[in-house]
Parts: C-alpha cells; structure tokens; sequence
C-alpha cells in the first residue's frame, strides 16, 4: 500500500505532484547550478544606466569591464554553508556568471561609474557629448 517513500500509493494527488516536480526539475536541469542575473538598460539623451539585480552579494565579488564598446559584468554568487545547517530545498541559482551588453560607439568610457547598493548593481554610461547627437527642430 505504501512505496519506498513512505507514501500512500492510492493517493493520486501526491502522486501527481511528486510526477509533476519531477518533470519540472528535469525540464530545467540544463540551468542547475547557474546564476545569470537579471540585466535593464536605460537610456537617456545623455547616457545608459545599466541595472544588474545580484542579491546577497558583496561589491568585491563583482568585475565589470569596458573593452571593444562592450560592458562585461561577471562575478560568482556563492552559497554559504553552515555547520549543521540542513538544506530542504533551495530555488536560488547560485555560481559563476557574466552578462556582455555591446554599447553604440558613443560612449565616454572615462566616466563609466558603478554603485552597489541593496543587491542592485548600478552602472552608468555616459554618452560623449560630440556623439550624443543633437535634436534638430521643425520649422
């Protein structure tokens, strides 16, 4: 009447569940144990502003670069283990990530600055004013 599990066999809602969790974690096995950030880009007539969302971070585990007028931010996100501490489940992606975003080629790359504040990364990118363009009005 039970199986291996200690589960009641004629319990169909279990057993679809546990069917269905099975699946599900199959189906998104292929990113196990990858972390990719979630990445927004702004734009304004002056610059990009670049949010990265990287939660339980540290600052020092963060590398942004700026080459070939492309951004790269990579970085790893660890899981800290404790002594004793029994996981039972954990959805948090966890591990090494980059994100590359090609920029257009107006960018004052000496001006780039970052902040870091509440797991969200703020990049700004300033635009080189002789680039940025201008607005022609209508007459």
């Amino acid at each position: 009447m039970f199986n291996d599990q200690g589960r009641n066999r004629n319990t169909n809602t279990l057993r679809f569940s546990d069917i269905l969790d099975e699946m599900m974690e199959d189906a998104f096995s292929w990113n196990k144990g990858t972390f990719v950030p979630e990445l927004n880009v702004y734009e304004t007539d002056k610059e990009f502003e670049i949010t990265v969302a990287l939660p339980g971070m540290s600052k020092d585990d963060i590398n942004i670069g700026f080459e070939n007028n492309t951004i790269t931010i990579s970085g790893e996100r660890k899981l800290t283990e404790e002594d004793g501490t029994k996981y039972h489940r954990i959805e948090s992606r966890f591990g090494k990530f980059e994100r590359s975003l090609p920029l257009p080629n107006v960018i004052d790359e000496e001006n780039i600055s970052a902040t870091y504040d509440n797991g969200v990364l703020t990049i700004t990118v300033p635009k080189l004013k002789e680039k940025a363009g201008k607005k022609i009005e209508v007459s």
